[in-house]
């Protein structure tokens, strides 16, 4: 995972070093560096990594509280029989009257997260062209996948079954709400383009979205309030919950006269992330770029028409 990550960093800082050597030349008393100051806003847009030991939430061993009077994290077995009867699970799996069972093992420990798209806001307040404070807002949405196994006797009663081992999947969806506030120092390679650094704290709020498994054709929700008679419902609150942290980022900046600031950079937070009952800090990773909005982007956009 990490030398994914340093490859898509790697990435970001070819395709910004030609916007570097084309930046626009000032003369000295038209210089960006000794006039930067006040506030500046920017839009984030790249890619998220979250640490896969937090997916233990969602193996289907049903082990968490969520918090909620009107739904239930279920297990994979408890969820199956749910409103259902041996004959119409039977049924559903096509075993012509055979018998079925999970095996201890039969979910993922954890689950791989898909990298996420992430995108959000920035505001940064220069105080000097080296110092400034930084807050940001971003939002990505995070799914995870794995297989789990179910097995079955295809000839039940006659002393010698033939077991089979079906494999199907489950899944876990979730949102993540990621707000930094820290310093930002830069060190100028040119006039025109500086390394930047950035330390600070964490706020991360995490949302379940979803929690279910399939089994042949059919899905089987985990994260649910069984009303009785086959009947089922959702949650009855947003399930988020928000964890303290801190994070670092490098990256690089170029700087234009007119169009604009373009930032590559590298972020590596270490969030408490919070499901349900379940709690723990975990390395999270991002690699996005930051596109800093000219402050007179009206003039310049009048006076190019």
């Amino acid at each position: 995972m990490n030398q994914k990550i340093f490859l898509s960093f790697l990435t970001f800082l070819l395709f910004i070093t030609p916007l570097i050597s084309t930046a626009q030349s000032w003369d000295d008393e038209d210089s960006y560096i000794p006039s930067r100051q006040g506030v500046e806003f920017g839009v984030n847009i790249g890619v998220y990594r979250a640490h896969p030991n937090s997916t233990v939430f969602y193996n289907g061993a049903g082990w968490y509280e969520l918090g909620d009077n009107l739904a239930t994290l279920y297990s994979i077995e408890d969820r199956l029989f749910l409103g259902n009867t041996e004959d119409q699970i039977n049924n559903v799996l096509n075993l012509g009257g055979g018998s079925f069972w999970l095996p201890y093992d039969s979910s993922p420990l954890v689950m791989p997260y898909d990298p996420g798209l992430m995108m959000g806001l920035k505001m940064l307040y220069f105080w000097n062209p080296e110092s400034a404070l930084v807050m940001s807002f971003d939002a990505v949405n995070l799914k995870a996948a794995g297989p789990w196994t179910l097995q079955t006797d295809l000839l039940p009663g006659q002393g010698q079954g033939s077991d089979d081992i079906h494999v199907y999947g489950i899944f876990g969806q979730e949102r993540r709400m990621l707000g930094t506030l820290g310093y930002r120092t830069a060190a100028y390679i040119i006039d025109e383009a500086s390394w930047i650094f950035e330390i600070g704290g964490t706020a991360t709020g995490v949302q379940i979205k979803r929690n279910f498994i399939m089994v042949e054709n059919n899905s089987y929700d985990l994260i649910t309030f069984y009303n009785g008679n086959g009947q089922f419902s959702g949650a009855a609150s947003n399930l988020t919950s928000i964890g303290f942290g801190f994070y670092g980022v490098i990256g690089l900046e170029a700087m234009f006269e007119e169009g604009g600031n373009l930032e590559a950079n590298f972020r590596v937070s270490r969030d408490n992330i919070r499901l349900g009952n379940y709690e723990e800090k975990l390395w999270n990773f991002a690699v996005y770029v930051t596109w800093l909005i000219p402050p007179h982007i009206g003039d310049f956009v009048r006076a190019s028409f």
